[in-house]
């Protein structure tokens, strides 16, 4: 994975510059800023594949241009309302999880897999109920809450990995 590379490569970097205590908190951080960007680029890959595929079962033609467009389009436009929405969920989770996994650190992928996995449900279902609806459209399906949850074990399975590698390195 050329992304973890570069990410423990530019934490070992810093760290070799900061305080010993500072680093192991630098590095949570930025495995888990690794796992919400990766998490959200995953999301909205979906998101935007899965409102062009209701698209074309209306009888909509979409020419490959048009899905790399609006799917650049979403990646971009989304930042303001979901990406923090989703960090928030996942941060939730995230913290939640590592208290469960000192009592059974040899499952720490797998929580962490699990904790984004039940974040995003935790995220739709919230708005499911406070709002009345969702407001991602795609997540009114079973393939499009997948689809989110899918994000959310991504997101987990980059900040279990990526904070390991980093407290390898050190």
């Amino acid at each position: 994975m050329l992304f973890l590379d570069l990410v423990v490569s530019y934490v070992s970097l810093i760290c070799e510059i900061s305080h010993d205590g500072e680093c192991r908190l630098l590095k949570r951080i930025l495995a888990f800023v690794a796992a919400v960007i990766g998490g959200y680029v995953f999301a909205v890959l979906t998101y935007s594949q899965l409102n062009l595929s209701n698209l074309t079962d209306m009888g909509v033609a979409i020419a490959f241009g048009e899905r790399l467009t609006t799917t650049g389009h979403d990646l971009v436009s989304m930042t303001s309302m979901y990406l923090p929405i989703m960090t928030v969920a996942l941060l939730v989770a995230f913290l939640i999880a590592a208290l469960i996994i000192r009592w059974v650190p040899q499952l720490r992928t797998l929580g962490f897999v699990l904790a984004g996995v039940v974040g995003m449900f935790a995220l739709i279902m919230f708005f499911k109920v406070m709002v009345g609806t969702n407001p991602l459209v795609v997540t009114r399906t079973f393939v499009g809450i997948a689809s989110q949850c899918i994000a959310g074990a991504l997101a987990g399975l980059i900040y279990a990995r990526v904070s390991t590698r980093l407290s390898g390195e050190s």
